[in-house]
């Protein structure tokens, strides 16, 4: 599937940046393919344990997708800033984005649930967040699980 890019000055391939990168970023895009046409949704996540975690609703078009299609596709950008400049094409951004491709499934583990709500929750409230969940907040939730066999980043620095 690997694709080569485009503008190898701007290829990202420390790994280490990408998870810096994922770690960053509040929102993704998370891309599914429904019947032959793309469904595109905004969603947060977090990366733990060499996954990446997002959750949802316990129905839902993206579940009836993922049931029929687990490959899956997901973009994320940090460090975004716009570039101006006395020309129209000189204008631009800076920006560092990863792009996932991969397999989603639903996480039914308890303790997989738990550990990754709370990486979500920590990602989005801070490092001392604190709680338990219980079963009865964790059965309310579904968490998926995107596993990817490609990532690539790309970036554009400040000047």
């Amino acid at each position: 599937m690997a694709h080569p890019m485009r503008r190898k000055d701007r290829e990202m391939t420390d790994h280490a940046e990408m998870d810096e990168v994922l770690d960053k970023a509040l929102v993704g895009h998370l891309g599914l393919c429904d019947e032959g046409v793309p469904y595109v949704l905004p969603m947060n996540f977090a990366l733990l344990n060499g996954a990446l975690y997002l959750h949802c609703a316990q129905e839902g078009r993206k579940l009836d997708v993922i049931g029929k299609n687990s490959r899956a596709c997901f973009s994320t950008e940090t460090d975004m800033e716009l570039v101006t400049s006395p020309r129209a094409c000189g204008w631009g951004m800076t920006y560092r984005s990863v792009l996932l491709f991969g397999t989603i499934s639903v996480v039914e583990s308890e303790k997989e649930k738990g550990e990754s709500m709370m990486a979500l929750m920590k990602k989005c409230a801070g490092p001392d967040f604190s709680h338990v969940f219980t079963p009865p907040e964790l059965a309310s939730v579904t968490v998926l699980r995107l596993d990817w066999d490609e990532r690539t980043g790309k970036a554009r620095y400040p000047a």
